[in-house]
């Protein structure tokens, strides 16, 4: 199941058993004014939502719920990916990308979560990033990397994120397989690093 196989709550522990990194905050981290990324657990933390100001839930998962969708002081939306190669999550890039802009033209904080605030939602947050802040694929992954660093969108998110640069013309024509030779991530299963032109076998 792929909403189980990469993410686990972040008050746990990562898939091999490591502990998740204590220079992790265990709280949203805000990547741009009013835009929040983080995990299943803060989306249900009343204390967190009304800290940061936070009135939109961005939920990238299939079947968490939203926990107070029915009270009426937060907008919800839900995009139903699991964690897995076969899910193709750029699909709903133009709703979330929507949905964030609506929530910050409102001056409302938005929280961007997953399960673990690790891959899905990573993937939305960078491609939030790249279409508003017209920028690169590596320069967008950077960007959120600086600011939360235990972060590792499976390989089918990143080719998925790669076409959505040459969708948006942010890599020339001449130099399309630049990026995927610049670019390199980690897992959450070990901590080596990959170059994501790997993704061009895959």
């Amino acid at each position: 199941d792929g909403e189980s196989d990469r993410e686990l709550p972040s008050s746990a522990t990562e898939s091999d058993g490591s502990p998740v990194p204590s220079s992790q905050p265990a709280f949203p981290v805000q990547i741009l004014p009013y835009l929040y990324l983080g995990c299943a657990k803060d989306s249900t933390n009343l204390d967190v939502l009304g800290k940061y100001g936070i009135k939109y839930i961005l939920n990238v998962t299939p079947n968490l719920p939203n926990a107070f969708e029915h009270g009426g002081e937060f907008t919800y939306k839900q995009i139903p990916i699991s964690d897995h190669w076969s899910q193709n999550l750029s699909q709903f890039f133009p709703e979330a990308i929507s949905f964030i802009d609506e929530a910050r033209s409102k001056k409302c904080g938005v929280l961007v979560h997953c399960l673990a605030g690790i891959s899905r939602s990573v993937t939305v947050t960078v491609a939030y990033l790249m279409q508003k802040m017209n920028l690169s694929l590596n320069d967008a992954y950077d960007f959120v990397k600086r600011k939360k660093s235990n972060i590792s969108p499976n390989f089918n998110f990143m080719g998925q994120l790669l076409d959505f640069e040459r969708t948006l013309g942010l890599s020339s024509p001449c130099d399309n397989h630049a990026p995927s030779e610049q670019l390199y991530f980690s897992t959450p299963t070990n901590h080596n690093l990959f170059p994501i032109n790997t993704l061009e076998s895959t």
